[in-house]
Parts: C-alpha cells; sequence; structure tokens
C-alpha cells in the first residue's frame, strides 16, 4: 500500500516533490529554515496530499501540519506524552474506554501521515495480528456497550480483509448498534478509502454509521473528497468533522468560517473544533483559550449556528469533553 508512488518518507523527496522554485521560496519561512531533518516522531506524508499542497491558496499552512521542526524537540511544562489519558484508560491492548457503554478501539499503528501536532505522537503503538479477536473477546463481557469508535493510527489504512474482519467481529455484537469511524484518509489517501468502499457502502443497513473526518484546512479538501464525501452520504452515512484550532494553520476568522463552509458543500458538518492536546512536541502550535473563544464567538456571527463547531478540550479522566 504504501511506495514511493503513493507516500514521502523521506523529507528530501517531498521537497523535490513540490519543485525546486517552490521549495526556495518556502526555504524563507520560519518553518524550513528551522526544519528538524530526523525527527524522532518520523517524517510521512502522502502524494496526494502533497498534491493539495501544491493547488493550496495557503500552502504554508498545510505544510505546517506535516513538516517537523526543532520546535518539537523543546519541553514545556505541562506537555506529556499522554495528554489525553490514553494508558489509563486501556482496557486491552486495543480497547479504550473513557465513556460510558461506548469503546474506542486502536485499531492500527499506521496512518496515511505523520501529523506534528498528534496527540498520540509517544503512544506505545503497536500493530496486534489478533485485533477483531481481542474487540470480540471484549464486548462479549461489556454488553452495555451501544457504540465502537474505531481510530488508531487510522483504521482504513487496515487491508481490506483485516477492516472486514474487525467489523464483523463488532456486528457480532447485538448490543453494538453505533459503528463511528475517524480517519484522515479522506484528504490524505483517498485511493485506501476506496479500497474498502463495497464493505462501507453495505454498513448503515447494519449500524448507525458515523465518519468523522479530520480537515483543518479548507485546502485540504479537492474534487476526491468531495466524491468520497457524497458516496458515503448517498450510502447513509453522517458525515461529522473535528478539527483542531492550530497557530499558524487556521487560527483566524476568514480560514475557520472558510473550512465549515466548504466541509458543508460537500456534505460534512463541522463537529468539534478541539483545543491543542498538550502532548511533548506540539506546543508550537497552541491557541490560548481567550483567543480561541474570541475566534468562535466571531465566527457564530458569521455562520448559522448548524456550522459552527463546538470548541472543547479532552482532559484526562473527564467522562466527556470540556466545552470551552
Amino acid at each position: 500500500m504504501e511506495n514511493s508512488r503513493t507516500v514521502f518518507t523521506q523529507i528530501s523527496d517531498f521537497l523535490d516533490y513540490l519543485e525546486k522554485d517552490f521549495a526556495v521560496n518556502f526555504a524563507k519561512s520560519d518553518a524550513l529554515a528551522d526544519l528538524d531533518p530526523t525527527p524522532k516522531f518520523p517524517f510521512l506524508c502522502s502524494r496526494h496530499y502533497a498534491d493539495l499542497i501544491k493547488k493550496a491558496s495557503d500552502p504554508t499552512a498545510l505544510l505546517r501540519e506535516i513538516l517537523p521542526t526543532k520546535d518539537e524537540l523543546k519541553k514545556v511544562d505541562g506537555f506529556v506524552d499522554d495528554p489525553v489519558g490514553d494508558l489509563p484508560a486501556g482496557k486491552s491492548d486495543c480497547v479504550i474506554q473513557k465513556y460510558d457503554q461506548r469503546a474506542l478501539i486502536v485499531s492500527t499503528a499506521t496512518c496515511g501521515v505523520r501529523c506534528r501536532f498528534c496527540f498520540r505522537k509517544n503512544y506505545p503503538f503497536q500493530n496486534i495480528p489478533d485485533v477483531a479477536r481481542q474487540v470480540s473477546d471484549w464486548l462479549d463481557t461489556h454488553t452495555d456497550v451501544w457504540e465502537v469508535i474505531l481510530s488508531g493510527g487510522d483504521p482504513l489504512t487496515l487491508s481490506p480483509g483485516d477492516f472486514r474482519e474487525l467489523v464483523e467481529s463488532i456486528a457480532m455484537h447485538p448490543s453494538v448498534t453505533t459503528l463511528r469511524i475517524h480517519t484522515r484518509l479522506p484528504i490524505m489517501r483517498p485511493d485506501l478509502v476506496m479500497q474498502h468502499f463495497e464493505l462501507l457502502r453495505e454498513l448503515p443497513a447494519r449500524f448507525n454509521s458515523v465518519l468523522v473526518s479530520h480537515v483543518n484546512h479548507a485546502d485540504e479538501l479537492d474534487s476526491e473528497s468531495a466524491t468520497l464525501f457524497a458516496q458515503l452520504k448517498f450510502s447513509g452515512w453522517t458525515l461529522l468533522n473535528q478539527g483542531v484550532l492550530l497557530k499558524g494553520v487556521n487560527d483566524s476568522i476568514d480560514k475557520l468560517t472558510t473550512l465549515c463552509r466548504k466541509l458543508f458543500s460537500q456534505g460534512v458538518l463541522p463537529y468539534y473544533l478541539h483545543q491543542l492536546d498538550h502532548a511533548n512536541g506540539v506546543a508550537h502550535f497552541e491557541v490560548d483559550d481567550d483567543t480561541a473563544r474570541a475566534l468562535i464567538a466571531k465566527v457564530r456571527t458569521k455562520l448559522p449556528g448548524y456550522l459552527v463547531p463546538k470548541l472543547v478540550r479532552e482532559i484526562a479522566g473527564e467522562k466527556s469533553k470540556t466545552p470551552l
């Protein structure tokens, strides 16, 4: 699935692909001048996302999301390896349960990109060969669970066979009526989403099916994401988006309103706008709470209420997201 035609694992190859003129121009910016060529959290970006950057009206914002910088090496008070309390909430190698009657499955360690602001960048990921069996065994003894959330990594990076096996292991449990998938692949690797489309079309007849995309900037959406979302919506999926408020990426009224409107034009409702999770190595993306509240208040004056995402923070140990 991953090869030189679809992904970049070397920063130099990625910058070369963006063409010399573009790379030279961008080299004047702080982001590239402060580049970390050998990051602890390795670089990974899809060719599709590189093409989005080439076409972007705001390429610096998209580059900031995926290029590692030396800012990631700074230790900042209050920023830790497990900011949202995933590890204490672990119920097995692949099940996390923080909220009543819901469970999150860490289905894979594989992603379609390594976002520099990732809250799980320090998570002790492992690919579990028998994840479907583990999930089924756990659900056998937790018959109150009505929603299962597939996360990771990115669940849609699983092979079609492994993804189907995981879904079927969940479908065996009648208590589970809602299946939710969290993914960044519609904007990173639409080719990997398409390999699952036969099964994805079937699922709304078997579950209340919810797909939560992770889109932070309007330039990440294109005709391919529009086609994917349209087909999912036609099949009966509920489409939501949760983004992260990121300094230098989307921390302006215009960028947020443009994102919300473009999501809606592709059939996706803005859902959450997360304040940054305080993972080690991400502090340079932080927007303070007062600024965040002011931004959302102004967005509320520009958009109808159904297009205004809820500004929230996840706090370790809390039983829900905390509105701000």
